[in-house]
């Protein structure tokens, strides 16, 4: 498909996700193939060790535009950094395997993509329907953001947020094994003089945590206080 329309990645990180990677993969292709842009998926395995990696595999052989990579240790922030190694379009697009944001932030960032550098997918801004815990813990990080680095974004979340890929290779080297790069390069992007948009988006998410929720909380704050004294 050649459509003089910008094509783009969308990197999905997984770990042991094999009740719904491959319906949610076809799901996701589906509503790909109606945007009129050439694309690829791009599926990374961090530390897997149910049959996420034979699935995967298979479905990177059914699917020209699918391709998967399974690296052995556990650590979303590898898996994004792949993602930012191996796309072969100008921009990126994170999701969740679960796909609990509404897929249209896709085509809403995509096309924002065009003159913006980062887009931020919000769900405080939007609708979410996630337990009130992960709510009140988000709210709190947001303050601390904003009290610290002057930051008004309402999302660090790792899905539902979209890239031009030239400004992440600027930054790669930052992008650790933890899930805070999504700050850190919006962070690094706005000092800079970069252009970052955020827009509301719907989220359902009941499923628990793939992380330890206390032990993300610690590893965030830290991440932010080191990120601090750049000011």
């Amino acid at each position: 498909m050649t459509t003089g329309r910008t094509p783009f990645t969308v990197g999905i990180p997984v770990l042991n996700e094999e009740a719904i990677l491959v319906p949610n993969t076809e799901r996701l292709l589906a509503y790909l193939d109606t945007l009129g842009r050439d694309y690829e998926v791009v599926i990374g395995s961090n530390g897997s060790t149910d049959s996420t990696t034979t699935l995967g595999v298979d479905l990177s052989r059914r699917f020209p535009k699918v391709s998967f990579f399974h690296l052995p240790e556990k650590g979303v922030g590898l898996a994004f950094r792949e993602f930012v190694r191996r796309a072969r379009y100008p921009f990126l697009v994170s999701v969740d395997m679960d796909l609990s944001v509404d897929l249209t932030f896709v085509a809403t960032a995509v096309d924002l993509l065009e003159t913006h550098d980062i887009v931020v997918g919000s769900k405080k801004m939007g609708n979410q329907k996630r337990s009130l815990f992960r709510r009140i813990g988000s709210d709190s990080f947001l303050q601390a953001t904003r009290l610290l680095l002057g930051l008004t974004y309402d999302d660090y979340s790792l899905a539902a947020k979209a890239f031009r890929v030239d400004v992440l290779r600027r930054f790669v080297d930052r992008i650790n094994e933890g899930s805070s790069y999504v700050l850190e390069i919006c962070y690094l992007t706005k000092l800079a003089g970069g252009r970052i948009t955020q827009v509301p988006v719907s989220c359902e998410d009941w499923r628990q945590s793939k992380f330890n929720l206390w032990h993300e909380a610690v590893y965030k704050y830290s991440h932010l206080l080191r990120l601090w004294p750049v000011l």
